[in-house]
């Protein structure tokens, strides 16, 4: 397994109400308001494109906004049957598809593909609501189908993007970690790559939650989406730890996974993930896993200066990877089923 630590502290996204930003002053997706209109943040993209979307989604029963990155020169000509790779943001609890723009995302975003660290790519930022923990709840709340079959389908209708599995990544904060693992670890036909950072990692009995979670459960919509008193089986069933307990390793052939966490994380998910680092060595599944010494949970400190360019990169690494797999592959003859023969690729040095 490929280990490291990193010596900046990383505060990644599942905002506590208490801090959130006074409305007068920005909101939790880092708009700011003037004369009670909300306006976006003015950001400079030098490598792309950004706007925003809506598309009508079965699985929640409405029309969804999302953001959209397009490479500089998407529209040229000379790219009209170009496919490009693609990769998936999922934001975090209370924050929206707008977050990762309007907190400062974006400009990193640019400056990993100026630098070639991640090739150019559509990269969207998706709507998970605020606090649908990404889980599939019935009743027009199947926040995951949401994400792995209305966005999917609407993107590839829509935008020319690749479909390899090697050219998809799908990426994550907190909430948005922890539905990017179940993702990958459930459905890894979808994506060659999960990158994610603070991801919700629970423990595999809901009884060993921090007493301050248990304590705030219903803040943080835990009874909406697992029922009070918690269902076990769904917890379970929904949460990467446990999820990962059972994992078949070839079922993950190919995979690229990336994941950190902080040491003074609030929630205690540096543990947690950990834990799930543990997890998957012993079963041998290939993983890159950061603890963060001294890293808390939220956006900033070092966030977007380190974790962030370092994930990007991950996910540049393994397209990369995916690109000269391929080239060898035609240049043997052979096809591109992507881990047909059940062993897993091995993942980008860091």
């Amino acid at each position: 397994m490929n280990v490291r630590w990193l010596p900046v502290a990383v505060l990644l996204s599942l905002a506590l109400p208490s801090v959130a930003q006074n409305p007068g002053e920005g909101g939790g997706n880092g708009e700011r308001r003037r004369n009670g209109a909300r306006e976006r943040p003015a950001v400079e993209l030098k490598n792309l494109t950004f706007r925003e979307e809506k598309f009508a989604s079965e699985a929640v029963g409405k029309e969804m906004p999302y953001g959209v990155y397009l490479p500089k020169g998407y529209d040229d000509e000379a790219n009209k049957d170009k496919k490009w790779p693609l990769v998936v943001w999922l934001h975090g609890m209370f924050e929206d598809h707008m977050r990762f723009h309007g907190r400062g995302g974006a400009p990193v975003l640019d400056k990993a593909i100026g630098e070639g660290d991640l090739p150019a790519c559509v990269f969207v930022l998706a709507n998970g609501g605020r606090t649908s923990m990404y889980i599939n709840a019935g009743d027009k709340k199947n926040w995951q189908d949401l994400v792995q079959k209305d966005l999917l389908t609407h993107i590839e209708k829509t935008y020319r993007v690749s479909s390899e599995r090697g050219e998809r990544a799908l990426m994550g904060i907190s909430m948005g970690g922890m539905a990017s693992l179940r993702i990958g670890f459930t459905h890894p036909d979808l994506f060659g790559t999960i990158a994610v950072h603070s991801s919700a990692v629970f423990p595999a009995d809901p009884k060993q939650l921090p007493e301050g979670l248990q304590k705030r459960a219903s803040q943080f919509g835990l009874d909406e989406v697992f029922g009070n008193p918690i269902d076990e089986k769904l917890w379970r069933a929904t949460n990467p730890l446990g999820i990962a307990e059972s994992l078949d390793p070839k079922k993950l052939a190919g995979l690229h996974l990336y994941f950190d966490a902080g040491t003074e994380d609030r929630f205690g998910f540096g543990k947690s993930n950990e834990q799930l680092h543990a997890v998957l060595e012993k079963k041998g599944i290939e993983h890159t896993w950061n603890l963060v010494e001294g890293g808390g949970h939220a956006w900033g400190s070092g966030f977007k200066e380190e974790s962030l360019l370092a994930s990007l990169k991950f996910v540049g690494d393994a397209f990369e990877h995916r690109g000269a797999t391929a080239a060898g592959l035609e240049g043997l003859g052979g096809s591109m089923g992507g881990g047909s023969d059940g062993k897993a690729e091995t993942p980008p040095k860091k």
